[in-house]
């Protein structure tokens, strides 16, 4: 797919990476660097685990315009597409909250992590973005 959202998303999913033209097949595929850089609090050209949520929850809450405290598909179709939406929704209530998206939101992160060192650089995001197609 294309943004953070659907991979790592890291990017895609995540804060201002999360901007992005509605198409008529996929959505389009932020600038997830953008998103990086902008997290990478220490500028060592690493996210952390807490870097990393800091993104995930920037995003969340601006794609949550209307503070509902969930994001419906509505709030992210410019960024994810319906198959990824419905595999956040993990109890298929039409709703995706921070908890859940977090949740999967780490796995991609741990699935990124090639050397398991706890840190994700832009260079092993890229590779899970064209490893996974996310």
């Amino acid at each position: 797919m294309k943004n953070v959202w659907y991979g790592v998303v890291l990017a895609s999913v995540v804060v201002a990476c999360l901007a992005g033209p509605v198409s008529a097949q996929a959505p389009a595929k932020p600038d997830w660097r953008e998103g990086f850089r902008t997290h990478d609090k220490n500028g060592d050209g690493k996210i952390d685990r807490a870097e990393f949520q800091d993104w995930i929850v920037d995003g969340f809450f601006q794609k949550d315009s209307n503070h509902k405290g969930y994001l419906t598909f509505d709030d992210v179709k410019d960024v994810m597409s319906p198959d990824t939406f419905k595999r956040y929704d993990r109890n298929g209530d039409g709703k995706i909250w921070l908890k859940d998206l977090l949740n999967a939101m780490f796995l991609d992160f741990e699935a990124a992590d090639v050397n398991k060192d706890g840190l994700l650089t832009m260079e092993e995001i890229d590779n899970y973005i064209k490893r996974t197609g996310k």
